[in-house]
């Protein structure tokens, strides 16, 4: 089934839901409370799950004091068939999330008063078959998607004001099977991972119109990279071997884009690593392992990239984790947990990079939790 779900991951939809129904921890998992229409606070967190067996998205808030999920008052949200990723853009304004069964992007407004989403006109937007990454350009000028089929990477523009997406530069090859895509800090370099060839593909990004200009032949990965961050300085990306037990890290030629695997790498996480995250002080770094059920914590040696696994990691999640997130402006980190239709949450220490488990995790979901993005709003 695995095989099965990798070399062609929208037939996997029935195994999922499958685990879903087996699995006695999505029965027994917290139900997020439902929040009022408005919330008074002016400043405020939301977390957004694009949940691939229900074709939906839902929404929480997250509450600051203590990093409990908050059910939205209107979610889950309708999407298309088979939402595998999702993104904010950096105005926190608008959400995006790919549908892979539907060959389309849904958009969505956020309401700033409450965090519930609402459809943008001309919503949902074709981009091509089985979309398989969307990732949002640091100026928020351009959506960057992935097509696993037609081994492609598309700009598309966004509009800042409306959320909708219009037609940018051209497509650029990948690799065999492209999975995700992540764009530099800085904006400059775009990276894909190929996982049928086990490389990463690096690019320079054009400033005019977002297309992605190829930088040379792809490096070689571990087996089956897949979701991958650059750190917040763009000196290192970071990509989960889904095919070992590993983490790939590159040192990013500042001028040219061009990837350098460093000294150590691959590092040794959990079985299956499916995506990583990294922490607002550009300190730590988290990965969530699919096979072995949990997730791993890593310091970052912020001169090297090295990893070095921190004292008490891995911590358990549900079953086969899939996205991890960390709160960009609190100390919680976050994971989906596709197979219990929960999602786990962790508060960390900033000091040491553990995690200890948040009270009433984990949280009640939609089936087929995959992909998440937090971020904050302030309400007008």
């Amino acid at each position: 089934m695995l095989t099965t779900k990798m070399n062609s991951r929208k037939f996997w939809v029935s195994g999922a839901v499958t685990f879903l129904i087996l699995n006695s921890q999505a029965l027994s998992a917290n139900t997020a409370s439902t929040s009022p229409a408005t919330a008074s606070a002016a400043h405020l967190e939301f977390i957004y799950s694009a949940n691939q067996a229900a074709d939906n998205v839902s929404g929480y808030r997250i509450d600051m004091k203590n990093g409990k999920l908050v059910k939205l008052s209107s979610s889950p949200f309708h999407s298309g068939r088979y939402p595998v990723s999702i993104a904010m853009a950096p105005n926190h304004r608008f959400v995006y999330a790919a549908n892979q069964g539907s060959a389309t992007i849904s958009a969505y407004a956020i309401n700033l008063h409450n965090g519930n989403l609402r459809p943008v006109s001309g919503s949902p937007f074709k981009v091509g078959i089985y979309p398989d990454a969307v990732t949002i350009s640091p100026d928020g000028h351009f959506a960057y998607v992935t097509n696993e089929d037609d081994d492609i990477v598309t700009p598309y523009r966004l509009d800042t004001k409306s959320g909708s997406l219009g037609k940018a530069g051209h497509s650029a090859k990948t690799g065999a099977h492209p999975i995700s895509v992540t764009v530099s800090p800085n904006g400059k370099f775009g990276f894909v991972s190929n996982y049928n060839d086990d490389s990463i593909s690096a690019y320079r990004i054009d400033q005019h119109d977002g297309s992605l200009q190829s930088l040379g032949k792809a490096v070689k990965a571990d087996m089956h990279p897949i979701y991958m961050m650059v750190s917040k300085d763009n000196r290192f990306l970071y990509a989960a071997n889904y095919g070992t037990a590993t983490v790939s890290v590159y040192r990013i030629d500042a001028a040219s884009g061009k990837l350098h695997e460093i000294s150590g790498s691959p590092f040794v996480a959990g079985s299956q690593p499916y995506s990583v995250a990294i922490d607002p002080t550009n300190r730590f770094l988290y990965v969530a392992n699919w096979g072995s059920r949990n997730v791993s914590a890593f310091k970052r040696n912020l001169k090297t990239g090295a990893l070095t696994e921190v004292t008490g990691s891995p911590y358990p999640t549900g079953w086969f984790p899939y996205a991890v997130v960390v709160d960009p402006d609190d100390d919680y980190v976050y994971i989906a947990d596709n197979g219990a239709g929960t999602i786990t949450a962790y508060h960390l220490n900033r000091k040491s990079g553990a995690l200890s488990k948040i009270p009433g995790s984990p949280f009640k979901s939609e089936l087929g939790p995959y992909g998440l993005v937090v971020g904050a709003v302030s309400s007008p």
